[in-house]
C-alpha cells in the first residue's frame, strides 16, 4: 500500500484535480503463506487477479514490485516502468554479527567454542542457493509473510538471521527500528533479483492511460530492468528460481551482470557484458543485451543447471 500511496502522490503533484482511489486486491500469494512459492504456481501468483481487475475494468493502474512481474504480459496490458529505482540489495537482518566477503558470510561470536551453524530464512530460492554458497554451514529455514510478519518470527527466536529485500524495509522506514541488526550484501556478494528494487505500473494498452502515466516513466531504471529481464526470459526461467541479474548505468556504460546457481550453491554460471548507453538509445538494445548475456550463460552450462530447477519446480508443484 505505500508503494501504491507514493505513485498516488506523484500522479495528484502533476495533475492536482484528477480523483484517485485504492482498490485492494489480495492475490493468490498473499492468501497462501505456508507453502513455498514454487508450490502454488510460481510466476504470476501476484499479480493474476490484478491483471483479472485490469481487463474487467474494475481497476485502471495496477502497482507491482516489478520483481515479481513475469517478464511477458498479457495481450492488451503493458508496463511503465518507474523510477528512481530503490536499493537493489539485500539484506541479511539478525542480532548476531556477521563478516561478509566475496568468499563467503561467517557468523562472528565471542564465544570460545565453535559456532552453532546459523538458521536463516527467506523464501527465495535465488536467496536459498546463493546462501547456500555463501554460508555452506547454514541451515536455511523457509520463511513467507510480508516485512513485519518475517521480522517477528526473527524476533520470537525462529531465526537467527531473515534475508530481506532493502528496498521493503527503506519504503517502510525501517532501517532506525533496526539499527544494529543489519548487514546489507553488496551485489558482488549476493546478487539480486531481476528487476528488484523497481515499481512497474500495469496498464491496459490505451492511449489515454499511457498519456497520462507516461511522466512517470524513467528511462534509465527501465533500460536496466528490462536488461535484467530479458536475460531471465531468455533463459527460459521464472520469477522464483534461482537466476540474479544487476544492471546498473555508470557515464555512457550500461553494465549487465547474471547468475544462474544450482540450489545447493556449488555450480554456478556467472556472466558479465556491457553496451554503449545514452539517453536517446531505444530501449530495445538493452534487452538484446540481455538476450546476449544469456546466450553466454546457456553456452556455459546454465541450460543444465536451469533444467534440473525445471524438474524440481514441476516436482513440488505436485506435491
Amino acid at each position: 500500500m505505500i508503494q501504491t500511496q507514493s505513485v498516488i502522490e506523484r500522479l495528484q503533484r502533476l495533475q492536482p484535480d484528477l480523483e484517485l482511489c485504492i482498490e485492494p486486491i489480495r492475490t493468490k500469494g498473499d492468501h497462501i503463506t505456508n507453502v513455498p512459492l514454487t508450490q502454488i504456481g510460481s510466476d504470476g501468483v501476484f499479480v493474476a487477479e490484478i491483471e483479472h481487475a485490469l481487463h474487467e475494468r474494475r481497476i485502471d493502474v495496477a502497482v507491482h514490485s516489478l520483481k515479481d512481474v513475469p517478464t511477458v504480459q498479457p495481450v492488451g496490458l503493458r508496463l511503465i516502468i518507474v523510477g528512481p529505482r530503490e536499493d537493489v540489495r539485500d539484506v541479511l537482518v539478525s542480532p548476531m554479527t556477521f563478516a561478509i566477503s566475496t568468499q563467503g558470510l561467517y557468523p562472528i561470536s565471542d564465544k570460545k567454542q565453535d559456532p552453532v551453524p546459523p538458521r536463516i530464512g527467506t523464501c527465495s530460492l535465488r536467496r536459498c542457493a546463493q546462501m547456500q554458497h555463501l554460508c555452506p554451514d547454514a541451515q536455511i529455514l523457509p520463511l513467507r509473510g510480508n516485512v513485519d510478519t518475517r521480522l517477528r518470527k526473527l524476533e520470537q527466536g525462529e531465526y537467527d538471521g531473515i534475508v530481506l529485500a532493502c528496498a521493503g524495509l527503506h519504503r517502510l522506514h525501517m532501517q532506525e527500528r533496526l539499527a544494529g541488526k543489519l548487514t546489507y550484501l553488496p551485489v558482488e556478494v549476493m546478487m539480486p533479483a531481476p528487476g528488484q528494487g523497481a515499481l512497474a505500473l500495469e496498464i491496459r494498452d490505451e492511449a489515454e492511460m499511457l498519456r497520462l502515466l507516461a511522466p512517470l516513466n524513467d528511462v534509465g531504471t527501465q533500460a536496466t530492468t528490462s536488461a535484467e529481464r530479458m536475460f531471465m526470459r531468455r533463459l527460459g526461467a521464472g520469477c522464483y528460481l534461482p537466476v540474479a541479474a544487476h544492471a546498473e548505468i555508470v557515464a555512457d556504460l550500461l553494465s549487465l551482470r547474471g547468475l544462474v546457481i544450482s540450489l545447493d550453491g556449488r555450480r554456478r554460471v556467472s556472466v558479465q557484458q556491457h553496451m554503449q548507453w545514452t539517453p536517446a538509445t531505444n530501449i530495445e538494445h538493452a534487452e538484446q543485451l540481455g538476450v546476449r548475456l544469456a546466450e553466454q550463460a546457456l553456452t556455459l552450462g546454465a541450460s543444465d543447471i536451469i533444467r534440473e530447477l525445471a524438474v524440481r519446480e514441476q516436482e513440488g508443484q505436485r506435491v
